[in-house]
């Protein structure tokens, strides 16, 4: 048995400095006969594992998944060795399983100060011996106080315990600095994107406080704050830290103050105002005006409406600045700001557009086989911008990641192929959470498919799930939802901007936990659907995982298919040579428990090697390896049994990729001295695939032979032996 546990598991030796030694208060979750204990002291948790002396069997296998946080590091004793199946589920296997009355002890490091676990414990035949959760016992060394995190089994001392601190700052965190190239004592706005709800955290400029901030009950928030008149021009770091001192930053160039030249005492009022905004948005308004005096602006609403005032002092140079924001949930429309130094007064007036960051305008809308496609447009800046570019199919066939320049512009190219399918592209840009479908034809004109992009996949009832909808400028749609029982739950219609996006809203308070999906349909025969879950949980169920093929070349897209506990939510991650995860989804499965997934690619920078496809739900996890290798590599040719050994009347998969979009490639069977016994032909993919059937007749020789494939792209070939 130890022989193939060592096979199994991942081999990882963790180098720690000495650990306290503390005394334990017992948290035992788990049935007999394996009990578990946890106390934390130092940001390192000590797992004592006990087996019963009235068991009957050894402990041999120990499963630990965090809840709200990740693995840092362990340490094991003699015997143990530890896999990291994800960043929250590591499995321990021993060599010398522990006997009944006997402990093992795990030290464990991981992000959280106050962690908690799910566990199992395992004999040799997998049969479960105990499981439960536990929490680590905080150690205070000032004054010896404990700290016990025990889920809903203790109601919080509020006078007695310290109540720890919340992590604030994600992985998922982002923020931006308005606008983002500002100059000394200018007033910036910081708009944030996936922070822990309803917490507080600090920003920094180059390591001096300037503000604290407070997230919503989302995670969001829109704060202003005034640059320090001192901050030196150049590159400067924003840093948002939290309590625990997790940080996000955002780098940028701050612009020297603009030199002014001394001005007349009668210096004439003007209003400078950037005529477009987005929600969210927080723009300087500024101008010129005799100084000293108090300007008061007003601001109205498309209607009229006056909806609020504010005032600014001119400085002594007779000029001003002043901010301007634009909550995240106004209405779009065309606004009026009014201001009056006292006799007299000016109005200007902006647009509220859509939520969306970018924008892009093609070239042409209509490009033919062979054409440059030229993408053009504007963004926030200094910050990557991803490109992914489909066909009329709705395969993904080219991906990039674009810099956008310090003026917010960014651009990007593709090279039409000569057999490149006519149709409808559509190449989709992203940056953070903002995301915008641009489309163009091949050979004809396009025409802007109906789409649906949801902010997530999976949410709580207390959620309110935000539907961004493209297609056809101006056109109204009906919106259904269906339940998981496949009956109408709500329907309403919605109307397409003259851009042809819309941003939907709605509440989940009365669905129950299921896999619902949302309808679009037009007046035409346009229809666009997609699913989305409410109050699903981790699977206990085994992991099934495969992917239509194991090979692949950088830039290709991938299909991940899989089934597990219905009604269940799993992460997918993308792992590269080196055990880095490159990209991690949530999904979920369906009422009968298969899942898919059609949102990984190999990036365009990919290390050939191999690489890893994890699906992790619960404390389970599952593996599939596949193979990355040059874009550089020729044709190549595999058959459907890796044993390469058949029987006379087999059915032969023969399948191969990279020989050349939309070609020929020969297939010949070889005897001896390369003789050659059969041959066939068939064309490939536009994406350079082939499969072909071959039947071994039932007259056919027995021993070795070459199955050979042949295209403009190269020549492989692959050993078959029939019996």
């Amino acid at each position: 048995m130890s022989k193939v546990l060592l096979k199994s598991i991942i081999l990882l030796v963790l180098l720690v400095s000495s650990i306290f030694t503390i005394n334990f208060v017992p948290n035992v979750y788990a049935a007999n006969p394996v009990t578990a204990t946890a106390t934390t002291t130092n940001g390192k948790t000590t797992i004592e594992v006990t087996n019963d002396p009235t068991s009957n069997s050894n402990l041999v296998t120990f499963i630990l998944e965090i809840k709200n946080g990740e693995f840092k590091s362990f340490k094991l004793d003699n015997g143990w060795v530890g896999k990291k199946n994800s960043q929250t589920s590591v499995a321990f296997a021993t060599t010398n399983p522990v006997k009944p009355g006997k402990t093992s002890t795990f030290e464990i490091g991981t992000d959280q100060s106050s962690p908690s676990f799910s566990w199992r414990a395992l004999d040799a035949n997998n049969n479960e011996l105990g499981s439960g959760e536990i929490g680590g016992t905080i150690i205070n060394e000032s004054n010896n106080q404990q700290q016990s995190n025990q889920g809903n089994n203790q109601q919080p001392n509020q006078e007695n315990n310290q109540q720890s601190t919340p992590r604030a700052v994600l992985d998922t965190s982002t923020f931006r600095i308005i606008p983002s190239q500002p100059s000394p004592g200018y007033h910036v706005r910081i708009v944030g994107q996936s922070f822990s709800a309803s917490s507080n955290i600090d920003l920094y400029v180059n390591n001096a406080k300037i503000s604290t901030l407070s997230s919503n009950d989302k995670g969001n928030f829109v704060a202003t704050a005034q640059l320090p008149n001192n901050l030196q021009p150049g590159s400067t770091t924003f840093v948002i830290k939290d309590q625990q001192g997790n940080t996000k930053t955002f780098t940028t160039n701050i612009r020297a103050a603009p030199q002014i030249h001394d001005l007349t005492q009668n210096v004439p009022l003007t209003m400078n105002v950037d005529p477009i905004y987005h929600r969210g948005d927080s723009k300087l308004i500024t101008g010129t005006a005799t100084p000293g005096t108090t300007l008061t602006f007003s601001l109205s609403d498309p209607n009229g409406k006056a909806i609020t005032t504010f005032s600014t002092k001119v400085n002594n140079t007779g000029t001003y600045s002043i901010s301007n924001t634009v909550p995240i949930d106004r209405d779009f429309g065309k606004y009026t700001i009014n201001v009056s130094d006292g006799k007299n007064q000016l109005s200007k007036q902006y647009s509220v557009v859509s939520t969306h960051q970018i924008a892009l305008v093609s070239a042409k809308t209509k490009y033919n086989p062979g054409d440059m496609v030229m993408v053009n447009g504007t963004s926030i800046s200094n910050q990557l911008v991803s490109f992914v570019l489909s066909d009329p199919a709705n395969h993904q066939i080219y991906s990039k990641d674009v810099n956008v320049t310090s003026s917010g512009t960014l651009s990007f190219t593709y090279q039409l192929e000569d057999s490149a399918m006519k149709g409808t592209y559509t190449l989709t840009a992203t940056q953070g959470n903002d995301q915008v479908p641009l489309y163009f034809g091949v050979g004809e004109d396009p025409t802007a498919p109906l789409s649906i992009r949801l902010d997530k996949l999976t949410y709580i009832n207390t959620d309110k799930p935000i539907v961004n909808i493209a297609g056809t400028p101006s056109s109204t749609l009906n919106l259904v939802i269906i339940d998981p029982s496949d009956k109408e739950k709500f329907a309403d219609t919605v109307t397409l901007g003259s851009d042809g996006l819309a941003t939907y809203s709605f509440n989940l308070t009365s669905y129950t936990p299921g896999v619902y999906s949302i309808v679009l349909t037009g007046s035409t025969s346009s229809k666009a659907v997609q699913s989305f879950a409410v109050g699903l949980t981790t699977s206990s169920g085994q992991i099934n995982l495969s992917l239509v093929k194991d090979t692949y070349v950088p830039g290709d897209s991938m299909i991940i298919l899989g089934t597990a506990n219905a009604n269940s939510i799993l992460n997918l991650s993308l792992v590269d040579p080196s055990g880095v995860p490159v990209k991690t989804i949530q999904t979920f499965t369906d009422k009968s428990g298969h899942f898919s997934s059609f949102d990984f690619r190999i990036p365009a920078t990919a290390t050939p090697g191999t690489w890893t496809v994890d699906a992790t739900s619960g404390l389970n996890h599952k593996s599939v390896n596949i193979t990355v290798k040059s874009a550089t590599q020729g044709i190549t040719v595999r058959l459907d049994r890796d044993s390469g050994l058949y029987t006379r009347g087999d059915l032969v998969q023969i399948t191969g990729s990279d020989a050349g979009a939309t070609s020929t490639v020969i297939i010949k069977i070889l005897g001896a001295n390369s003789t050659e016994i059969t041959r066939m032909q068939v064309t490939t993919t536009n994406r350079g695939d082939y499969s072909v059937e071959w039947k071994i007749p039932p007259t056919f020789d027995i021993g070795s032979f070459t199955v050979q494939a042949s295209s403009s792209k190269g020549t492989a070939s692959v050993n078959i032996r029939i019996q």
